[in-house]
């Protein structure tokens, strides 16, 4: 994998909430809201089209054998990395992921509260030491492997 994909590649999205974002205009109101709440443009990235699957890639299969090796290890580490999958899934159909990044409760609940009035769902935060599912998927569940279903 070069350098240049290596960072663009999504490992564990340390101190992260994922959401997915069915109507894909949304996420730039999400993305201003976010703004006006205090948290920085730069600690919120939209994953759309290919460019943003192949960053959430679930099983490593686009980025090379060392994105490949970090998802084994991140499966077996940390069952709710299959999330990653998901997101993938559901960029690959159209839908956007919004990464925005949280320390502390304030932001955090700033951006829950910013996602859910926007119809966001499969919310997850990614903590240091724990994984929260904050919204569960909402709809048809992604067609994904079984090996990656909850």
């Amino acid at each position: 994998m070069s350098p240049a994909r290596q960072r663009r590649f999504i490992g564990y999205p340390v101190d992260r909430l994922l959401a997915v974002i069915d109507d894909p205009v949304a996420a730039a109101v999400i993305s201003a809201e976010l703004a006006e709440g205090g948290i920085p443009s730069s600690d919120v990235t939209i994953l759309r089209g290919t460019e943003g699957a192949e960053r959430l890639d679930g099983t490593g299969a686009s980025n090379g054998l060392r994105a490949r090796l970090r998802r084994v290890v991140d499966f077996t580490i940390a069952d709710q990395l299959v999330d990653m999958a998901w997101y993938e899934w559901a960029v690959r159909d159209g839908r956007v992921v919004i990464m925005i990044r949280v320390r502390g409760d304030g932001p955090r609940s700033t951006a829950l509260d910013v996602l859910r009035r926007h119809g966001a769902h499969f919310i997850n935060h990614y903590g240091r030491f724990a994984t929260e599912e904050v919204v569960r998927w909402r709809g048809a569940e992604p067609d994904v492997q079984s090996l990656l279903k909850r």
